[in-house]
């Protein structure tokens, strides 16, 4: 199946332009005047056309509703879908939907749809529409995808803003030091190194370093510019956010955060998944691939096959030793109640509030340190600076005194 592009003339003698997914060109064509309008030019999309990359979450959300409320309501998923593509200003969530609308009018399943886009849809997202194709609800799954989403949505959102403003403070730091260094230490250091002055090493150091680097002023902002993003790219990598993951490991407190972040994650993935009745080992197998802390991801291909074997989830979780005690109780509980779903609804729930309550205390400590750091940086230039002044200003005093003191 190709995409194409194409301008045609509607019934009122405007000229509409857009995107749709068919075999050939004569199928496009063919679709198009379905729509009621007369093709002016059908083109080929190329692969390297085509719009790759990943849709907001909060678009996602919206996705979600919509295609709940239109199944609840009994509409046509193809009008429906046919709208939502008029509306969307995401490139890639606009080719999407143009395949969705193809696909349906051709008799595929939404599920396999969604399969085309692994780095779209969570491996958990496609299980459940597929869950719902099979059991026929289809609309409740997609209600029940927007709320979860939206919770996992809310809880990445208040993390965020809570490191908004330690992120602001450290930029600042760093964009207030990088212009003493590269613009104030350089003019001062010429005048002091000119003067051929008994410096100590550590602000004769500064001087010179602040001279040389000052003059590739511009290859360096530009370096570390690309490395920056270099390194946003790279933590969409799994195997980078391993090794960041490992580095910040012996940290307590960051430690303690990922892990409480994944059992929100894996606690709020596995009941969505039972509840909407898909097989426990299954389920357990996507929430943990879901998971960042590699620990937790290993357990993905062993648990499973526990539980063929007939073992208690309670029980194998606690031997991993790798998942803490609550969890264990809240699972036993859920077992004998028959209500492991709700219990680690409940349990997400739970984490995502100590989550919370763990990035503001993160951040209370985060903006002390920050600020201390702030305050020794300009210290030590400042005493690097004023350090040679009160040499120069005893020199001066010297050379004054000596006549004098010689009479």
């Amino acid at each position: 199946m190709a995409n194409f592009t194409y301008k045609a003339i509607d019934a009122n003698k405007h000229i509409e332009k857009g995107q749709i997914s068919a075999k050939t060109k004569e199928e496009a064509a063919e679709l198009i005047v379905k729509k009621g309008l007369a093709p002016l030019t059908i083109k080929a999309v190329s692969e390297r056309e085509l719009v790759k990359g990943s849709i907001p979450q909060i678009e996602k959300i919206t996705f979600c509703r919509y295609l709940s409320v239109m199944l609840a309501t009994g509409l046509s998923l193809s009008e429906g879908i046919d709208v939502l593509k008029s509306e969307t200003k995401n490139a890639l969530l606009y080719r999407i939907l143009g395949d969705m609308s193809y696909s349906l009018e051709q008799g595929q399943q939404l599920s396999v749809i969604f399969e085309r886009y692994p780095g779209v849809f969570e491996s958990y997202f496609m299980t459940l529409v597929h869950a719902g194709e099979v059991s026929g609800k289809l609309a409740d799954i997609f209600k029940y995808l927007e709320s979860e989403l939206r919770a996992e949505y809310s809880l990445n959102s208040k993390v965020k803003g809570a490191l908004i403003y330690p992120t602001i403070v450290f930029t600042a730091m760093v964009a207030i030091g990088a212009l003493m260094f590269f613009f104030i230490l350089p003019q001062i250091g010429r005048v002091f190194l000119n003067l051929k002055l008994p410096l100590p090493a550590f602000t004769r150091f500064l001087f010179t370093a602040s001279i040389a680097l000052s003059a590739h002023f511009i290859p360096i902002v530009i370096g570390s510019i690309v490395l920056l993003v270099l390194a946003f790219l790279s933590l969409r990598l799994r195997l980078v956010r391993d090794f960041v993951i490992s580095a910040v490991r012996p940290v307590p407190i960051i430690r303690d955060l990922i892990q409480k972040i994944d059992l929100a994650r894996f606690n709020r993935i596995f009941s969505m998944l039972i509840k909407s009745a898909v097989p426990i080992t299954d389920a357990l197998e996507i929430a943990l691939s879901a998971l960042a802390w590699p620990q937790y991801r290993t357990l993905s291909k062993t648990i499973p096959d526990q539980i063929k074997k007939g073992e208690q989830l309670s029980k194998i979780i606690k031997d991993t030793g790798v998942f803490p005690s609550l969890m264990v109780q809240m699972a036993a509980a859920g077992e004998k109640t028959a209500t492991l779903d709700s219990t680690l609804s409940d349990l997400a729930t739970f984490y995502e509030q100590e989550i919370e309550e763990e990035v503001k205390n993160l951040t209370q400590i985060i903006e002390p340190v920050l600020m201390l750091l702030v305050g020794i940086g300009v210290g030590i230039m400042i005493l690097s600076i004023i350090a040679p002044i009160y040499s120069v200003v005893g020199n001066f005093q010297q050379a004054a005194g000596g006549p004098s003191a010689a009479r």
